[in-house]
């Protein structure tokens, strides 16, 4: 065809719709899809080869800018919006150290040994080590969402792949400028490079950091419209990433890591759970779209390469991706069961040796890596070798540890769910089938004609109930072997229930935003403390959003003029925060407690004795509450009755706008009739 943009609209909707057959296909084979894809791609490629129909397809493949322009930001902007900012940060000390250290003495390594075993030269090794040791694990952490694996190690994984892939670029950036000038690695060289790195590194943080927030008020202007949204999410991935690659000259990996955890954070803590869903579908979907491509045009890529030809044509080449593949895999294994029980000698939070093994056979290679390969100039020595390891290697990782790395997981268990997870299937398990019981007891007389099937289904039932009873009892009792695992249980249990019950309240319209934030950092300190063993259970001291300098400023206005309106008129509004707080807890100690007392209906010595004194901690502290309301209420009773006039308001606010939209999703009113009727329910 003559209209390119017609053969390449062509080619991705031939590709799409094979991806879509494949999806299907490898789904029932139980196959992992993104490895899938890959075969599939092989098969394209050798098609478009041979027959004269297929002979479109070949006008598409990956290139330099394809990789890093189109596909790698959503890819990345996906993961970072859906980690857990609080889990990263208190993995940030083994992710930093395989991403940076680890990456760079995976490039000595590899380097060394391909240096002395390859036609290639020690700059040429050292280069092609830097741009394989970017881990890619997309295939991996698909399959630990399949498999529940442990969220530790999901981050561990997903987390070095996020900043490795900055770090492999910046040095592979670095080691291709230098040994070209003929400098070669003095110490200028090395600190120059260093300060690059760090530059590039922090450069990244700072714009990502910063054009996210600021688009955290776009998303705050759009947030009951998923659609624009998305699309402002959309306008600030690519944007974030071109603004650090080519203005700013910093890394953009990292810029869209960072613009992607603030925004993530955004989208975990104000937007409606109606919301969170469709952008998290939204970014799921992207990152499907990119992942389906990129592997088929792998898979491409390699069919039509000279791989398979020079493989077949001497042996030289095939001993030399050999030699790689085992560089690669040793320099892993240095990387990863050195460095990690190392830190684990200073940190706290340990990485067990099954974390690490998985770790190790997890580290795939993919999109990065193939963009750095094919960013070579044509006339780069060795070029062609370079780029035909990277191939190699990247369907070798794909085909043998992304098709065996679930039966590792399974063999070490780690795809059993964490403990509060299995609490929660055992518990729902016994009041699913319970219900059901119930139901079938009111369906009895209705139909008699029918009554001996309905008795079966009851004999059914009654089975299921005993067993998920017993299943409930035997894991109370392997609770009741470790007094830890049970006291840290039940308190996350606690965590979690009161978390949910402040996004109830704030559903309602009795908590503004800027409280609901308040709590929820609270609730993550704690429950970042019962992770860590410390069963204290402290509560973090209220603080009330004022500054330093208002505090200070209110204190000079005091011993000059006491009866000053402005001076008043804080009091007053310290003190309706103060009450607004206290209530607050006061309600949910109550929805706490009567939750854990239905959990607690079981018996149990032991386990009711740990819900006791969770009940008492509970109790305490709704005791403290409601001392200090009553304090808060004698000093400022015209304040609080103006503050319950705003949150009845609040309340009812709250309630018409649900009956608006129930009307609507009736059809009784139009969208444009409704949207006349919703009332903000802060206003003032």
């Amino acid at each position: 065809m003559d209209n390119l943009l017609l053969t390449v609209e062509i080619d991705i909707l031939i590709l799409l719709l094979v991806a879509s057959f494949a999806a299907i296909a490898l789904k029932r084979l139980q196959f992992p899809y993104t490895i899938g894809l890959v075969i599939v791609g092989l098969l394209l490629g050798w098609l478009s080869l041979n027959v004269e129909a297929l002979e479109v397809l070949q006008t598409l493949s990956l290139s330099h800018d394809l990789i890093l322009f189109v596909f790698v930001p959503p890819l990345i902007f996906e993961s970072a919006l859906g980690l857990d900012s609080r889990l990263l940060l208190r993995n940030l000390k083994p992710i930093l150290l395989l991403a940076a250290p680890g990456l760079l003495i995976s490039t000595a390594v590899v380097g060394g040994i391909l240096s002395w075993g390859t036609p290639l030269s020690l700059s040429q090794a050292l280069l092609f080590g830097s741009l394989i040791s970017a881990t890619d694990p997309v295939a991996v952490i698909a399959l630990f969402k399949e498999l529940g694996a442990p969220k530790q190690l999901a981050i561990l994984v997903e987390g070095e792949s996020l900043f490795n892939d900055a770090t492999a670029i910046v040095v592979f950036t670095i080691i291709l400028a230098y040994p070209s000038s003929g400098s070669g690695f003095e110490i200028a060289t090395l600190t120059q490079g260093i300060t690059q790195f760090l530059a590039s590194f922090i450069g990244g943080v700072l714009v990502g950091g910063a054009v996210g927030y600021f688009a955290r008020y776009l998303m705050a202007a759009v947030k009951e419209n998923v659609l624009i949204l998305a699309m402002v999410t959309t306008v600030l991935t690519y944007g974030v990433f071109l603004l650090a690659e080519e203005t700013v000259e910093v890394s953009g990996v990292i810029a869209v890591v960072s613009a992607g955890l603030v925004a993530g954070w955004y989208k975990s803590n104000r937007l409606q759970p109606e919301s969170q869903e469709y952008l998290s579908e939204f970014w799921e979907y992207s990152a499907f779209l990119a992942n389906s491509l990129i592997f088929l045009l792998v898979g491409l890529t390699i069919s039509e390469s000279p791989l398979f030809e020079q493989v077949s044509q001497t042996v030289s080449l095939l001993a030399t991706l050999s030699l790689t593949i085992v560089a690669i895999l040793l320099a892993r294994a240095l990387v990863v069961f050195g460095l990690i029980p190392l830190l684990n000698l200073i940190n706290t939070a340990q990485i067990e040796r099954r974390y690490q093994l998985v770790s190790f056979w997890g580290g795939l290679r993919g999109a990065v890596c193939l963009a750095l390969a094919l960013s070579l100039e044509a006339d780069f020595p060795n070029r062609d070798l370079i780029v035909v390891l990277t191939l190699g290697v990247v369907l070798f990782t794909l085909l043998v540890p992304g098709t065996t790395v679930g039966r590792l997981i399974r063999m070490l268990k780690l795809d059993r769910p964490a403990l509060i997870d299995q609490w929660g299937q055992v518990i729902a398990q016994v009041i699913v089938k319970r219900n059901a019981l119930k139901q079938i007891e009111l369906i009895k007389g209705f139909q008699p004609q029918f009554q001996r099937v309905i008795d079966g289904f009851e004999q059914h039932y009654q089975q299921e109930l005993t067993d998920a009873e017993q299943a409930l009892l035997e894991f109370r009792k392997q609770l009741d072997q470790s007094h830890e695992n049970l006291q840290s249980l039940i308190l996350l249990t606690a965590l979690a229930v009161e978390q949910k019950s402040y996004r109830t309240l704030y559903g309602q319209g009795l908590i503004p935003e800027s409280v609901l934030d308040q709590f929820s950092a609270r609730i993550a300190l704690l429950q970042d403390a019962v992770l860590g063993r410390d069963f204290s259970f402290e509560r973090p001291q209220f603080i009330p959003l004022e500054n330093r300098w208002s505090r200070y400023l209110q204190s000079l206005v005091k011993q000059i003029a006491p009866n000053n309106t402005w001076l008043l008129h804080q009091q007053s509004r310290l003190a309706v925060a103060r009450y607004e707080y206290w209530a607050i807890l006061v309600r949910v100690s109550d929805m706490v407690s009567s939750k854990l007392r239905a959990f607690g209906e079981q018996d149990g010595a032991s386990f009711m004795e740990v819900i006791q004194s969770c009940l008492e901690l509970y109790a305490q502290e709704r005791a403290e509450a409601e001392k200090e309301i009553g304090k808060i209420v004698t000093k400022f009773p015209e304040s609080v009755i103006s503050h319950q006039i705003k949150v009845s308001s609040r309340i009812a606010r709250t309630f018409q706008n649900e009956a608006v939209e129930e009307l609507a999703s009736e059809g009784a009113i139009s969208a444009a009739v409704a949207a006349q009727l919703i009332q903000p329910v802060f206003s003032k």
